[in-house]
C-alpha cells in the first residue's frame, strides 16, 4: 500500500514540475549586447617597424549599440608567443585605445593582438595581425671594398615593402660598429654557423682581412672582441690569426646543419659543423694521416656539407675528405680519374653539389676546365678555348646553364663548354672587373623565406672599378639560353663605391 502511494505523489509532483515549465515558456528577456568591431587596423598586410622605432597605430572603434565606442571600455596590446609546448603567451607591453610604443624586439615577424573589453559586459573582442620588424641592416647585399689599401663595407639594404634596393656606404661607420677594418680586404661571408633550434642569433656575418677575421652582430652590426674568429676555436691560435677564405654548406636535408671551412695564408684549412660542437680545432686537416706534418692547399674548396674536395699544392692533385667528421685529408682513388701536375687558379660549386675547377699547365699555361660531383669522378676535362683565357683573373658558372664566366681586365666572356667557344658578353673599357661571381643564397628554394632567392641566385654580379675611389660599380646580369647576350636587370646597377673585392648576400 505505501509503494503504490509513493508513486502516486511522485506522478503529482512530476505534472506539477511540467506545468511550471510550461508556465514559464516565452517569459526569458533577451537583451543584445554591444559587439565591437575594428577598423583602420590592418589585418591583412599587417606593419613593418625598424627596430627601436615606435609603432604607432590609431584604430577606430564602433559598436552596435555604442556607435562611436565612446563608453566605459579598457584595451590590452599584446605579442602573441608560444613556449615549447606550443602553449599560447600573451604579453601586454600597452593598455591604451592608440598604440605608440617601441620596439625592442629583435628582427622578426610577430604576431600583434589588439583586445577591447566592453567593461559593462565584460565581452572581450580581439583582432590580430603581422608585425615585421626590420633595421636598416636588415636583409641585403654586402659589399666589402678595398679603399686606399684599406677595407670598408658598403650595403645594398633590401627593403621588401617597396621591393627596391637602398645604398649605404661605410655601412659600419652609420651603424657605429667599432670591428677593426684596417688591413687589405679579402672576403666577405655570410652564413649560418649554429642549429637554427639552439638559439635565435645563429647567422654569422664574417669579414676577412689582413688585420683578421671578426664577425659582426647579425641584426645591428655591432662588434666586441669576443666576435673576433679566434673566439671560435679550440687550440691556442696566434693573435695575428688572418685567414683570407672561408666557405660552408648545409647538409642537404637537415637544415641549420652546416659545414664550415676556413682557410689560412699558410696553405692550411680548418674546419668546424653541428657534429664538432661548432668549434673550429686549431689543427690543420690538411694531413694525410694524423699526426702528419700538414700539405699546402690551395685557397679554394668546395663541400656538400659533408664531404670536401681540396686541392695539394705540393702534389698538385685534389684531395678530400670523406665525410663531416674526418679529420685527414685523402687522395682521391685513381678510379675518379683526376687530373694531376696542374696548378689549381679556382674551384666552386653549384646547387646540385656539382664542383668545376680552372686548372692551369705550368708548362704551357694552357687552362683547363674540370666538371666534378663532389667526392665522385670528374665527368668532364677539356682545355679552354676561349679568347684570352690564359690572362682571365676571375672565373664563375651559371647555375642555370653551366655557362663558364671569366674576366679580362674590363671584358666579360661566357664560355660554352659544349660548343668550347667564348662570346664578349661585356666591355666595361678602362675598368676592370674586380668581382665575378653567381650570389650562393642556402635558403634558396624554401617556401618560408623570399621567394626571389631563386630567381637572384642565376644573377651575373659583376663589379667594375675604374681611376678614382668612387668609380667602383656592382650590377646584376641576366642570363638567356642559347649563348644569348646577357641583359642588365633593370634597376640593377649601383655605382659610388671603391674597389669590391668579394660580396655575399645577408638573408632571411
Amino acid at each position: 500500500m505505501k509503494k503504490y502511494l509513493f508513486y502516486g505523489v511522485l506522478s503529482i509532483i512530476l505534472i506539477l514540475t511540467i506545468a511550471s515549465c510550461a508556465k514559464d515558456r516565452g517569459n526569458y528577456l533577451y537583451h543584445p549586447i554591444n559587439e565591437i568591431s575594428f577598423s583602420n587596423f590592418d589585418t591583412a598586410k599587417g606593419y613593418q617597424v625598424l627596430f627601436g622605432d615606435s609603432l604607432k597605430i590609431h584604430p577606430t572603434l564602433s559598436g552596435t549599440l555604442d556607435k562611436n565606442a565612446t563608453g566605459d571600455y579598457s584595451y590590452a596590446w599584446s605579442w602573441v608567443t608560444y613556449n615549447q609546448f606550443q602553449n599560447e603567451i600573451d604579453s601586454v607591453f600597452s593598455t591604451t585605445k592608440d598604440l605608440n610604443a617601441p620596439v625592442e624586439l629583435f628582427p622578426g615577424t610577430y604576431t600583434l593582438q589588439y583586445r577591447v573589453t566592453d567593461n559593462g559586459t565584460g565581452v572581450t573582442f580581439q583582432a590580430r595581425t603581422k608585425v615585421n620588424v626590420t633595421t636598416a641592416v636588415y636583409e641585403g647585399y654586402l659589399l666589402l671594398n678595398k679603399i686606399g689599401g684599406q677595407s670598408r663595407l658598403d650595403m645594398l639594404s633590401y627593403d621588401a615593402a617597396k621591393g627596391s634596393f637602398a645604398k649605404y656606404i661605410d655601412v659600419l661607420k652609420m651603424q657605429g660598429s667599432t670591428v677593426p677594418m684596417n688591413g687589405i680586404p679579402y672576403q666577405v661571408y655570410c652564413a649560418t654557423y649554429v642549429s637554427s633550434n639552439i638559439a635565435t642569433r645563429n647567422y654569422g656575418i664574417f669579414i676577412l682581412n689582413s688585420s683578421g677575421c671578426n664577425r659582426i652582430d647579425q641584426e645591428t652590426f655591432g662588434y666586441d672582441p669576443e666576435m673576433n674568429i679566434r673566439s671560435l676555436f679550440i687550440g691556442d691560435v696566434p693573435e695575428d690569426f688572418a685567414p683570407t677564405h672561408m666557405m660552408a654548406e648545409w647538409i642537404r636535408g637537415i637544415v641549420g646543419y652546416p659545414q664550415l671551412y676556413l682557410f689560412d695564408g699558410n696553405g692550411n684549412v680548418y674546419s668546424a659543423s653541428s657534429f664538432s660542437g661548432y668549434a673550429f680545432h686549431y689543427t690543420p686537416l690538411n694531413v694525410y694521416s694524423a699526426g702528419a706534418a700538414p700539405f699546402p692547399v690551395a685557397s679554394y674548396g668546395v663541400t656538400n656539407g659533408a664531404a670536401g674536395s681540396f686541392y695539394d699544392v705540393d702534389k698538385k692533385a685534389f684531395a678530400q675528405n670523406a665525410s663531416y667528421n674526418s679529420v685527414v685529408l685523402n687522395a682521391p682513388a685513381s678510379s675518379l680519374n683526376y687530373p694531376s701536375g696542374y696548378n689549381l687558379i679556382y674551384m666552386d660549386k653549384d646547387y646540385n653539389n656539382n664542383a668545376f675547377a680552372i686548372l692551369e699547365d705550368p708548362a704551357t699555361s694552357d687552362r683547363y676546365l674540370m666538371r666534378f660531383p663532389i667526392g665522385g669522378a670528374q665527368t668532364y676535362f677539356q682545355k679552354i678555348t676561349g679568347t684570352d683565357i690564359a690572362q682571365a683573373t676571375h672565373f664563375a658558372s651559371s647555375p642555370a646553364f653551366g655557362y663558364l664566366f671569366y674576366s679580362v681586365g674590363g671584358k666579360v666572356y661566357e664560355y660554352d663548354p659544349s660548343l668550347r667557344t667564348s662570346i664578349l658578353m661585356i666591355d666595361k673599357g678602362a675598368s676592370n672587373i674586380t668581382y665575378l661571381n653567381f650570389q650562393h643564397f642556402f635558403n634558396r628554394g624554401i617556401s618560408t623565406v623570399n621567394p626571389k632567392y631563386s630567381t637572384w641566385a642565376d644573377y651575373l654580379n659583376v663589379a667594375s672599378y675604374g681611376s678614382s675611389e668612387t668609380s667602383g660599380t656592382f650590377e646584376l646580369y641576366n642570363i638567356p639560353p642559347i649563348n644569348g647576350q646577357l641583359t642588365l636587370v633593370p634597376g640593377c646597377s649601383w655605382t659610388g663605391f671603391g674597389e669590391i673585392v668579394s660580396v655575399s648576400y645577408r638573408e632571411r
